[in-house]
């Protein structure tokens, strides 16, 4: 139809030599002048070679712009999602935000709770070597309580069968252990056993300071005698006002048996003071100690095991003679030289001969 169309267009054209100017439609292909050309075979092809051309470009163009509105639609689908998209990736950062200081407070609750994991372990350890000192402690204490129900059942023993004559032989034992403590001060001072004078006589003990005691603290053994309330004061005579001997014995030279060998005993002796409370009827469980404070030199117990004379075994020896007869002074060595093992009428038979021989020497 449109070549037609073009056909008829092109007949009733008039062309003169002006109008020899070439086809328009050169670009697709037709070369000829237009007055010869308009109504030629080629040139109706070029026409719907044009036509075909508008026909596809205009269904491209359709085509396009069907697609563009594809486009938009998909872009706005797009952009509503990337909206959406955003608002999610903001909620999703408050979030993040919202974790991450949740994790810096547990990481701080965590660091408190590992101080105070360490504190209650801390705590612990101190309170496990507390328990484990005490239960020490308690095993050292109930080792002690032993060795003293021990130590007080042979005392009481040897009570019960001794026979009291104003005599008591003291037997010391850990003597060591016992120096110590009077040094560090947690015990100062040990008693002896206490004893009756007689059947019915006095109640007394020894009071030993290892350490000394006052101003011979640190340089004396102090040695007092302590009268304890008996069961029959109210018939004895007061005050106390008998003189008090006290022999830490030699042991290494008895040891030796060597008669050619003296033993140096050390031999101290007081006469109590009947103006002192502590020799006046006790009106409590026991009176204050009294004696002799610097019984023995320190100096002379500061030797090895194999030179020391008093302390073997660790073990030593004192003895208390109370004398309630006026002997002399210088018999008292003598008294404590006596064997120890004979009975004691025996003993006394012995001092008695020796009192005779000294009053015939003396009167010769």
């Amino acid at each position: 139809m449109l070549g037609e169309n073009s056909k008829s267009y092109c007949m009733n054209l008039s062309f003169d030599d002006s109008n020899k100017r070439r086809c328009p439609l050169i670009q697709y292909g037709c070369e000829q002048h237009q007055e010869e050309h308009y109504v030629s075979e080629q040139h109706q092809k070029t026409l719907a070679t044009l036509a075909e051309n508008i026909f596809e470009n205009a269904k491209v163009a359709s085509e396009i712009e069907n697609i563009s509105g594809e486009l938009g639609t998909c872009f706005d689908n797009c952009q509503e999602k990337l909206l959406t998209s955003l608002d999610t990736v903001d909620e999703i950062k408050d979030t993040l935000e919202q974790i991450d200081r949740n994790l810096i407070r547990l990481d701080n609750e965590q660091s408190e709770l590992e101080e105070e994991i360490n504190d209650a372990k801390t705590r612990s350890t101190i309170e496990t070597l507390h328990i484990d000192g005490l239960v020490l402690n308690q095993n050292v204490l109930t080792q002690e309580i032993k060795a003293i129900k021990h130590q007080v059942e042979y005392e009481g023993r040897q009570m019960k069968h001794r026979v009291l004559d104003g005599t008591h032989l003291w037997k010391i034992f850990a003597v060591q252990e016992k120096i110590h403590d009077a040094q560090s001060e947690r015990q100062t001072s040990i008693y002896s056993p206490a004893v009756y004078t007689s059947d019915c006589g006095y109640k007394v003990c020894m009071r030993l300071y290892l350490n000394g005691d006052g101003t011979a603290r640190g340089t004396h053994m102090s040695l007092f005698l302590v009268i304890l309330r008996g069961n029959y004061d109210l018939l004895l005579k007061w005050p106390f006002s008998y003189r008090v001997s006290f022999c830490l014995y030699d042991q290494r030279t008895l040891m030796e048996s060597d008669k050619n060998k003296q033993p140096k005993h050390v031999i101290e002796s007081f006469r109590p003071d009947t103006r002192s409370a502590s020799f006046q009827r006790p009106t409590s469980t026991m009176n204050i100690a009294s004696g002799i404070p610097k019984f023995f030199s320190l100096a002379n117990l500061d030797q090895t095991a194999e030179r020391n004379r008093y302390i073997i075994n660790d073990t030593m020896f004192i003895k208390v003679f109370i004398d309630f007869t006026g002997l002399p002074t210088s018999v008292i060595p003598f008294i404590f030289s006596v064997n120890m093992a004979l009975p004691v009428h025996v003993q006394q038979k012995l001092i008695n001969d020796e009192l005779k021989r000294r009053e015939q020497q003396n009167t010769t």
